[in-house]
């Protein structure tokens, strides 16, 4: 009983130092500051040692929890109608959030351009979450060939492969006013709507 408490402790503890990782990261720009993240929840960096053991661990904890937390939102948002209104939910609500350019959406934004560049040790992440992303708007292609709201003559894989890559260009458009951004969902959105 004791050992289940304390693990429960020990993931309550983690938690709360991911959140608050989050938010200095997010606030604060790449640089990890344990002693910083520790303080702001009345720890000692000694505590996100234990948690994470380096910066690289910790970063690529922020990393998984920020996917995490997105793609519960687009999920929930392309959880109910037709193949082809899934689709769109998807799409225009991670158009929204991507364009929504608060710190979460940019650190996310800039710990995907890190895992190419910087924190290579994040890649294998960012791809497993490509594969899953392609697989998912696949098997919405696929639900809506099988309901009749999108056409059953185009390539679902390469329909849903298409998507996933647009959503990856929709996040890097947070460089652009939020003006371009709307109008490059917008657009988009049009676009699927008369292919599908």
């Amino acid at each position: 009983m004791a050992a289940a408490v304390a693990s429960e402790k020990s993931q309550r503890t983690r938690a709360v130092l991911i959140e608050a990782a989050i938010n200095r990261m997010a606030a604060s720009g790449p640089a990890v500051d344990f002693a910083a993240i520790a303080g702001d929840v009345g720890l000692t960096k000694g505590a996100v040692y234990h948690h994470f053991g380096s910066v690289d661990g910790l970063v690529e904890a922020v990393f998984k929890e920020a996917i995490r937390r997105h793609a519960e939102l687009v999920t929930a948002a392309s959880s109910t109608g037709t193949g082809r209104e899934r689709l769109l939910g998807l799409v225009e609500e991670s158009a929204r959030l991507y364009g929504s350019g608060t710190p979460f959406y940019r650190l996310l934004l800039r710990l995907h351009v890190e895992a190419g560049v910087l924190r290579p040790y994040l890649g294998p992440i960012a791809r497993k979450v490509q594969r899953r992303q392609r697989t998912y708007m696949t098997e919405l292609v696929v639900a809506g060939q099988r309901d009749g709201s999108i056409r059953a003559d185009i390539d679902a894989e390469a329909t849903g492969a298409m998507v996933n890559a647009t959503m990856q260009g929709l996040l890097v458009q947070q460089f652009e006013p939020a003006r371009v951004q709307r109008r490059a969902a917008l657009d988009f959105a049009e676009l699927i709507g008369v292919l599908l």
